[in-house]
């Protein structure tokens, strides 16, 4: 049966993200809300879950009623594939992404809900702005919606989700209250059962992702496009395109930065290792034996900054076109 994705968000709440709901509500209790919160974390956290679920309870005046229901990470990821899709929603929740095909907000959708904003609530009560993420907003996007966070307007709220508050300009920054969400130590993930024994945080919806059978199937598609670079069989360019419209360019640059790194420690490590007894680091190290360890390390440093700079108004096609250029070896370049 198909989630319903938008209800789901705003009527059940990830069981890690209770701590940070209860730090909204209080600040909401003690007359400390303020009209802008920035709500960050690395991804793989639900952080917009945490977004939607308070800016229902604002909306609805439920705040500081009981707890929602919880929501497992599987489900979460489920709404999550889901939500921008169109569907009804309370009139006065104003919801800011990158449109279809698109990857900033542009200063048209910022104008439009500045408009909306400056109305009066269908219901008389709060309305709220939800951007995600905020990083996506274009340089002209973000001075739009700086007057509306320097002067608010009644019963509005901002809450602005990041996974890379750096990327957005300091007065942005400035203007808003900041709470940073943590993953937990430890988490039940799709059906594989709690993970403990670790103080790493984990980022459960990364977790209950790479459990799904697409997802390996996502990653061996990756795998090969990749190494068809490295062996002269496809073109950076052409697979750049195909990596694009797979819409999840984040995961991907997470998935490639790891692959490189592997790639980088067997190189490393090669020399004090028995390819015999570890057969799996001399693979990796023969995948690429034509590029030299430093251009691994030069692919793997622009990787990471591909990843950090990602929405952060970056022409993204034009370099992951460029980093994939750097698996070609020299002896297969014209």
């Amino acid at each position: 049966m198909a989630v319903d994705a938008l209800s789901t968000l705003t009527g059940s709440l990830c069981a890690w993200l209770r701590k940070p709901l209860a730090a909204l509500e209080a600040a909401h209790r003690g007359g400390r809300l303020g009209h802008a919160w920035l709500i960050v974390g690395p991804p793989g956290l639900g952080k917009l879950n945490l977004a939607l679920v308070f800016a229902d309870r604002l909306l609805r005046g439920r705040v500081g009623t009981q707890t929602p229901p919880e929501l497992s990470a599987a489900l979460a990821l489920e709404a999550m594939s889901d939500r921008h899709k169109p569907v009804d929603h309370h009139p006065d929740l104003h919801w800011l992404f990158p449109e279809e095909d698109k990857r900033s907000i542009s200063i048209e959708q910022i104008r439009d809900v500045i408009e909306s904003l400056a109305l009066k609530g269908h219901q008389g009560g709060a309305k709220v702005l939800v951007i995600e993420p905020a990083e996506a907003m274009t340089a002209a996007a973000a001075n739009a919606l700086l007057k509306s966070l320097e002067e608010p307007q009644g019963q509005t709220y901002m809450l602005l989700v990041s996974e890379q508050p750096g990327r957005l300009p300091s007065t942005i920054r400035s203007r808003c209250q900041t709470l940073i969400v943590h993953g937990p130590k430890t988490a039940a993930v799709a059906a594989g059962g709690p993970v403990a024994g670790s103080r790493a945080e984990l980022a459960p919806l990364r977790v209950a992702q790479q459990n799904t059978a697409d997802y390996h199937l996502f990653i061996n598609e990756l795998n090969d496009s990749l190494n068809a670079i490295y062996e002269g069989k496809r073109d950076p360019q052409s697979v750049a395109d195909e990596w694009l419209k797979k819409g999840d360019l984040a995961a991907i640059l997470d998935w490639l930065i790891a692959r490189v790194r592997r790639g980088v420690r067997a190189r490393v490590v090669l020399s004090r290792s028995n390819p015999i007894t570890e057969p799996r680091r001399a693979v990796l190290h023969n995948e690429w034996q034509a590029l030299t360890l430093a251009k691994l390390f030069e692919q793997l440093a622009a990787a990471e900054r591909l990843r950090e700079q990602q929405g952060g108004g970056i022409n993204a096609e034009l370099a992951l076109r460029v980093l994939l250029l750097g698996f070609v070896p020299e002896r297969g370049r014209p």
